[in-house]
């Protein structure tokens, strides 16, 4: 069912900054655009009783509504590890204890392909941790028990332009956790299980295809992700740092308590054309999560509080809005699509479009019979 809000007042924000090791003082302001027209097809990513399937959608200037459009993409069991590039979403199934599978789906071609990760391995028993690919190579880090006492560690790199096997490992001292990918590079997130506890930061050149670095991290790391700038971005709570993808060189970003982006523990962000990040933020005192948009040219985060542009009915009782279960953004048409979980039903949902330019104003809402995950724009 399809529901709209009467609401024409602007949606107000909270602003806040960091501090950082740079001098950023000027705060850009939005890029005015004189029409604004919202025909678009979208596909939806989204959870329901364990399941992960698509929905498309199509939008008007009279607003969003169900499609009939036809997708490849199959109905899956929510899987833990994923990965996206662009329009492509890759996640990996386990099918028995020492064989795997990573599906790729293109969202904009419509097509899907999945590989067997470890067809040469026999008897043995192992644990993926992390998947990433780009246009060249699938990466794949895991755990591979030898003994009992004994695990060793890996990232395994296939040729995603081959079609027999072509696995290469490369041996790792510490357990990997997470992987980005920038400038010819990855960068594997490893922590050490045997004797500090702490995290690190294992870099692979990929042309030759060997750690030729590594940087010690500390304790409590988030996530490593790519920015725009192809930087890479170490998430803590207190702060972030950038590290130089080329030089390796890194600058640290700091955060007042009260200031704080909050993208420690959010995953699937994602970046407009500017590099803007879209995320949810999540703290003790709202744990139900903050649509939120980071600028990392200018330390500055803005929050769209739920409350600033619904009423108490529409939150409570027309909408139903509970957790906030995604936050995505249309670079075509900026629009910020922000999914949320019902409040009554977790396996119902619902998305909320909000005109970001040229100034901010709430569109509509439209009620979902799974929970949103992961939004694809399609051209």
């Amino acid at each position: 069912m399809k529901t709209y809000s009467l609401l024409c007042s602007l949606v107000a924000f909270v602003a806040m900054g960091c501090s950082t090791s740079e001098d950023n003082s000027t705060i850009p302001t939005e890029n005015e655009v004189e029409e604004t027209s919202y025909d678009a097809d979208y596909a939806l990513l989204q959870k329901s009783n364990g399941q992960l399937s698509v929905q498309s959608l199509k939008v008007t200037d009279s607003g969003i509504d169900l499609s009939e459009a036809d997708s490849t993409f199959e109905s899956t069991p929510s899987p833990e590890l994923t990965f996206r590039q662009g329009s492509i979403f890759a996640y990996y199934t386990k099918v028995t204890d020492c064989d795997g599978q990573v599906t790729l789906h293109d969202f904009e071609d419509n097509e899907s392909r999945t590989l067997d990760v470890f067809e040469d391995l026999l008897d043995c028993s192992l644990m993926v941790s992390s998947i990433a690919f780009d246009a060249d190579n699938l990466y794949v880090a895991y755990t591979k028990e030898e003994t009992s006492k004994i695990d060793k560690y890996y990232v395994r790199i296939l040729d995603l332009s081959s079609e027999v096997s072509n696995a290469i490992d490369i041996e790792l001292d510490k357990k990997p956790v997470q992987m980005a990918i920038a400038n010819a590079h990855l960068f594997v997130l490893t922590l050490d299980l045997d004797v500090t506890n702490e995290y690190e930061l294992s870099i692979v050149n990929l042309a030759t295809k060997a750690v030729i670095h590594e940087k010690g991290l500390g304790y409590n790391v988030g996530h490593i992700f790519t920015d725009t700038q192809d930087q890479i971005i170490i998430s803590y709570k207190e702060l972030h740092t950038v590290l130089n993808s080329s030089t390796f060189g890194v600058k640290y970003v700091n955060y007042d308590a009260a200031t704080a982006p909050g993208f420690y523990g959010s995953e699937n962000n994602c970046f407009d054309e500017s590099g803007r990040m879209f995320y949810i933020k999540t703290s003790d005192s709202n744990p139900i999560g903050i649509p939120a948009v980071y600028d990392f040219s200018n330390n500055l985060v803005l929050l769209y509080i739920y409350s600033n542009f619904l009423t108490a009915s529409e939150l409570e009782f027309e909408f139903k809005i509970g957790q906030t279960s995604m936050v995505s953004y249309d670079n075509e048409n900026h629009v910020l699509i922000v999914g949320y979980q019902k409040s009554d039903d977790e396996n119902k949902g619902g998305l909320l479009r909000i005109q970001l330019e040229p100034e901010p104003k709430f569109l509509d809402n439209l009620d979902l019979n799974a929970v949103p995950y992961q939004f694809f724009y399609k051209d």
